[in-house]
Order: C-alpha cells, then sequence, then structure tokens
C-alpha cells in the first residue's frame, strides 16, 4: 500500500491480521467509503496460528485491507499467544495513535475466549491513556483519540449502538474471504474443536442478528465506555 505518512481518522487495532475484518469490516468499509482515512494495526502475524504462515497472513492481511478501502496496514510483530502487557508493548501501539492521530480508535471487547483478543483491548485501552501523556516520552507529541470503540469477535454482549453495514457487507465478505488461508475450504474443520464448526456462517448469522435489532439487513454493534452523545434524538428514531 502506499507509503505511511498522513494522518488517519480511524485506527482499527487487532490481535491477529483477520480480527478487525471480523469485528469490524464493515464499519470500516462503510467510513472508508465516505471519504475518512482508515489505518490498520495488527498486533501479531498470526504465526501460531494451525493453518497459514506468516508470510502468507501478511500477504492475505494487505489485499483485505486494499478492499476495506484503508490506507495503510502495519503490524507491530509482537509473539502470537504472548501478548505482553508490559511498557514497551503498551508504548508501540501509544507511538502509533501519536503518529497517526485518529478522532476514533478500534479495539476487541475485553471480554473474550481467546487470550490475545482480551490482552489487545487491555494493551490499546492503555496506549489510548498513555498517548495523551505529556510528560510521557515527550520527545513525541502527545495525543489522545475522542473515544475507543469496542467491537465483538466470539462474544456478543450488550452494545452501545449499532451501525448499519447492509450497504458495505459484500465488502466485508470479501476482506474476510482474503484471508483464503483461515478462511478457505481447507482451513475451516480445525476451528470445530473450539466449538465454531462454521465460522464463516457463525459470523454472518451474528451480524444478521444485530441488523435485525436495528431494522436492517446486517449491523456491527459497539461498545464504549463513555456515554455517547446524540444532538438531536429525532434524527435518530424520528420518521
Amino acid at each position: 500500500m502506499g507509503e505511511i505518512t498522513d494522518r488517519v481518522d480511524i485506527i482499527a487495532f487487532g490481535a491477529h491480521p483477520d480480527d478487525v475484518e471480523i469485528g469490524a469490516g464493515g464499519l470500516l468499509a462503510k467510513e472508508a467509503a465516505l471519504g475518512y482515512k482508515v489505518g490498520i494495526v495488527d498486533l501479531t502475524r498470526g504465526e501460531m496460528g494451525s493453518r497459514g504462515t506468516p508470510e502468507v497472513r501478511a500477504g492475505e492481511a494487505e489485499k483485505a485491507a486494499k478492499v476495506l478501502g484503508a490506507v495503510w496496514r502495519i503490524n507491530l510483530e509482537m509473539p502470537d499467544g504472548n501478548i505482553s502487557l508490559d511498557q514497551e508493548s503498551i508504548m508501540k501501539a501509544a507511538k502509533v495513535i501519536r503518529k497517526y492521530r485518529p478522532v476514533i480508535i478500534l479495539a476487541p471487547y475485553w471480554d473474550d475466549r481467546h487470550p490475545d483478543h482480551v490482552k489487545t483491548g487491555q494493551l490499546v485501552t492503555e496506549a489510548h491513556f498513555k498517548a495523551g501523556l505529556k510528560k510521557l516520552e515527550p520527545e513525541m507529541p502527545a495525543f489522545r483519540s475522542n473515544v475507543i470503540l469496542y467491537y465483538f469477535l466470539n462474544r456478543m454482549e450488550q452494545s452501545s449502538f449499532i451501525v448499519d453495514v447492509s450497504g458495505h457487507y459484500t465488502k466485508k465478505q470479501e476482506a474476510i474471504a482474503a484471508h483464503y488461508s483461515q478462511f478457505g475450504p481447507g482451513g475451516l474443520k480445525p476451528l470445530a474443536a473450539l466449538g465454531v464448526k462454521a465460522p464463516l456462517q457463525f459470523i454472518e448469522s451474528r451480524d444478521r442478528f444485530q441488523g435485525a435489532q436495528i431494522g436492517t439487513a446486517y449491523g456491527e454493534a459497539f461498545l464504549v465506555r463513555t456515554a455517547v452523545p446524540i444532538d438531536d434524538p429525532m434524527k435518530v428514531w424520528g420518521i
């Protein structure tokens, strides 16, 4: 992808190269289509996965990012299966936030069966806070994004809001399909051991369910820790 120089409006963080597509691919495609700049940060290369090499997964991730319309995608190369919440790792993410100054950050919901998803949510939460501390590594100007939107992967909890992604859902499906080593015909059976016998069907049925809650074909749910500001309720619920 192009040279990484400009700030972006949104940065989506994921533990593995396919996480942001699964949890928030529709939102990212929608915002990119609206003209907002989207960046993607994978914490690990997914090297501990049962399928696909890091090199193969890197190529798939790049293809998926282009499908979604992201302006760049980077990998922080933290150890898959052993993400640490130490200061060095937190500051790696904090420096990305400081450099590209996004308005919105996306991160995995902090309660998930996969420890890497849990730790990524925690790490990004700390990075968001520490990126705004002026006295912490002051050689790089401090910056704190307005909000973190937590997306769901293996759990569906009570959300703060649901976004209609119906018009961009085919892009989400195409981006997920780009991770062929993980979701191709030869890569699905091992997931049955985790209780997910048909992951693609699970993702779509979850997104259909979220969409049904707001009267649309597909939706993606997000949770925030702070109140959601609404200027005019009539614009949301008015006919």
